[in-house]
C-alpha cells in the first residue's frame, strides 16, 4: 500500500502538497490505482527562483511510484544531487521539443513548466500521441490562462471567454474544447457531432479542479 502522497510531498517541499496548491488530493484521487510500474514524464523541474526548491516535485513521484521510470524536463540545465535524485531522468530540452514523444510511450504526462498558453498547448499537441491509451495527461497552474497582467495579452486573457491578441485559444479554451472530444469516438460522420469537429484527441475524461485539469485518453 502506498504512502499517503500528501506526506511524501510535505516531505520534500513540493508546492502540490496541501501545505501550497493542495493538488495531491486529487492526484492520489485519479492515481489511486495507477499499476506498480510504469512511466511519467513532468515537464518542469522547477527552482529557477531558487535552485534548491528543485526537483521536489519528481523526488515526490520517484518516492511514490517507487517501480517507475520519473523523467523530468527543463529548458534550464540542473545538477542533480548523487544522493536525492537517485532514480530520476533529467532531460535538459524545451518543453515543446518533439523528440520527447520518441522517448515515450508515458502512462502519465504532467505540464507544470512555463504555464504559458502557447508552449501548454503544443506540449499536450505533440505529446499526446506518446501517452499510452488509458493514460493521464495533467496540466497544472490553469491560472496562467487568465493572468494578462502577468503573462501579457498574447498568452492570457482574464475574459475566459476572450481569446489572445492575436485570436489563438488560452490554455483554458484549448481544454474545455477537449471536453468536446470526450463525446466523439469515431464511429461514423455523425458521433454526437460530426467528424469535420474532431480534433483528433482520443479523450475519454476531462476534469477541472482549483488550478489544475486531469485528461484521461481512452482505453
Amino acid at each position: 500500500m502506498r504512502e499517503p502522497l500528501d506526506e511524501v510531498a510535505i516531505r520534500w517541499g513540493t508546492d502540490k502538497s496541501s501545505l501550497s496548491h493542495g493538488y495531491t488530493a486529487q492526484y492520489e484521487r485519479y492515481f489511486a490505482d495507477l499499476p506498480q510500474s510504469g512511466s511519467l514524464l513532468e515537464l518542469g523541474w522547477g527552482g529557477h527562483e531558487d535552485p534548491d526548491q528543485g526537483g521536489a516535485s519528481a523526488r515526490m513521484w520517484r518516492d511514490w511510484l517507487p517501480g517507475w521510470k520519473i523523467t523530468v524536463v527543463d529548458n534550464e540545465e540542473k545538477t542533480l544531487d548523487p544522493k536525492r535524485d537517485i532514480g530520476i531522468n533529467f532531460i535538459h530540452a524545451d518543453q515543446t521539443d518533439p523528440t520527447l514523444a520518441a522517448l515515450g510511450p508515458y502512462d502519465v504526462i504532467i505540464d507544470d513548466a512555463s504555464h504559458l498558453s502557447s508552449l501548454t498547448i503544443l506540449s499536450f499537441d505533440r505529446l499526446w500521441l506518446a501517452l499510452k491509451p488509458g493514460g493521464w495527461y495533467v496540466v497544472e497552474d490553469t491560472h496562467m490562462a487568465y493572468h494578462d497582467f502577468y503573462y501579457g495579452d498574447t498568452e492570457a486573457n482574464a475574459d475566459p471567454d476572450g481569446v489572445l491578441a492575436d485570436g489563438r485559444q488560452t490554455t483554458m479554451q484549448f481544454l474545455k474544447r477537449l471536453a468536446d472530444e470526450a463525446n466523439f469516438k469515431g464511429r461514423d460522420n455523425w458521433d454526437l457531432f460530426p467528424q469535420q469537429y474532431a480534433l483528433g484527441y482520443d479523450v475519454e475524461e476531462v476534469h477541472f479542479h482549483f488550478n489544475i485539469c486531469f485528461i484521461k485518453k481512452r482505453g
